[in-house]
């Protein structure tokens, strides 16, 4: 991870860093994500790298800790990957047991003072997105508390900065681990293989790419952009929930 993001590790910090950062500002982020295939190119853990870059970069410009990413994804009972290439996932995890893991972090956080929960998955699956919405609101209906749930991306429309939308291992997942972790990255895994299009890829193509084709359309600055302006949009949204509860206006 970026060593600009320390500042707002929880496990980096120290009791009394925590305390300042509560005090001026009780916002508390749980990145999400899976250990999934992310086609030949990518590191295995690229959800949650990035789900915890977006949370680190909320945190910096509007306030806040992030917690350690969570790499338990709801990926359903095939460990998927194309034609060869399957065992590499981590599925078969239990709807329920991530969701208790989500809510009992989120009720230590509310006990410990924090007002808002955010909860940021960069698996961008409606049954991870809803379970961790679920065990927030649990946690906190009727504390003096608010939180939420969301895809990294979902507060983006496609602009000319930043043309596409989230995908999985294309475009947009490929830059943000450029960005994020250079070296663990190999484009060339890609170069050399005879890829099944273009322009877009399909979910069902040998690659288990969906998206614009990184090889074309990737890079480090866009990765950037891409953190950067969700960190941005997250941020400002959580700093809106901080207000419900009383936060300053």
């Amino acid at each position: 991870m970026l060593a600009k993001y320390r500042p707002v590790q929880y496990e980096l910090l120290r009791p009394a860093q925590v305390k300042t950062i509560r005090e001026a500002c009780p916002i508390a982020y749980i990145p999400a994500g899976s250990l999934e295939w992310h086609s030949f190119q990518n590191p295995l853990g690229c959800d949650s790298i990035k789900a915890h870059a977006v949370c680190c970069e909320a945190a910096l410009r509007h306030g806040g800790v992030v917690l350690p990413p969570i790499y338990q994804g709801l990926l359903g009972d095939d460990n998927w990957g194309p034609a060869g290439w399957k065992g590499y996932t981590l599925g078969y995890n239990a709807p329920e047991v991530f969701e208790r893991t989500v809510g009992g972090i989120a009720r230590a956080l509310v006990e410990a003072g924090w007002k808002v929960v955010v909860g940021v998955t960069g698996h961008d699956v409606e049954e991870q997105r809803g379970a961790m919405d679920r065990a927030i609101l649990a946690a906190t209906d009727g504390r003096g508390a608010t939180g939420f749930a969301m895809y990294e991306g979902a507060l983006h429309q496609p602009d000319a900065a930043i043309p596409f939308s989230m995908d999985h291992a294309a475009a947009w997942e490929t830059s943000c681990m450029m960005y994020l972790a250079g070296d663990a990255v190999d484009l060339d895994a890609l170069r050399t293989r005879q890829l099944s299009a273009d322009e877009d890829f399909v979910m069902s193509a040998p690659e288990g790419i969906g998206g614009k084709n990184p090889v074309k359309y990737a890079s480090a600055e866009l990765g950037r952009r891409i953190v950067e302006c969700m960190g941005e949009l997250v941020g400002a949204r959580a700093r809106e929930a901080w207000r419900e509860v009383g936060g300053p206006r």
